[in-house]
């Protein structure tokens, strides 16, 4: 497996965890948003927690789901004018923009966790949990796509996603 093996293993297990998340957190926002229409348009019944935690799962799921999109090289981007560039200004620049995105990501991490420790005593309207774990979302997803984006400097990706095909793991 070579020197780097360890990394390999912390990098896809950090790559299986992230996804993992994110499709518990998709799964759970449709089950719940399955159950408020199901609960309004059948039963007549208005569950007043539903919509808070649907807001606050897709939060979680954004932020953690930024990682993932990171790390398999899937966030959108405009391609039209920099793959007319030479090969080594298309890797210089792509490095520069990853140093860019460490400092914008950096920066959020730190004042995402001040915010969330700082402003977090109040509570919910519906829930009634401490607002501190929604503002969570921000430095944790931050931290994720921080080390997401590490581990893409120097490894290639351990899941792959294709618009032809579902999720897969690549094999070596």
């Amino acid at each position: 497996m070579g020197p780097n093996g360890p990394i390999r293993r912390l990098d896809r297990f950090f790559q299986l965890l992230f996804s993992n998340i994110v499709v518990v957190a998709l799964l759970l926002m449709v089950i719940v948003v399955l159950t408020l229409v199901i609960g309004r348009s059948a039963f007549g019944v208005a569950f007043f927690w539903g919509e808070e935690l649907a807001r606050y799962t897709m939060i979680f799921m954004a932020f953690i789901g930024g990682a993932v999109a990171l790390r398999s090289d899937q966030h959108p981007r405009l391609t039209v004018f920099t793959s007319m560039l030479p090969t080594g200004v298309q890797v210089w620049l792509e490095r520069f923009l990853a140093g860019c995105l460490a400092v914008t990501l950096a920066v959020l991490l730190w004042q995402g966790l001040d915010v969330a420790l700082h402003d977090g005593r109040m509570k919910t309207p519906a829930l009634r949990i401490p607002y501190f774990w929604i503002y969570l979302a921000v430095p944790l997803g931050a931290g994720a796509m921080l080390l997401m984006l590490l581990f893409k400097q120097f490894l290639p990706p351990a899941v792959s996603v294709d618009e032809q095909e579902d999720v897969k793991e690549v094999t070596e």
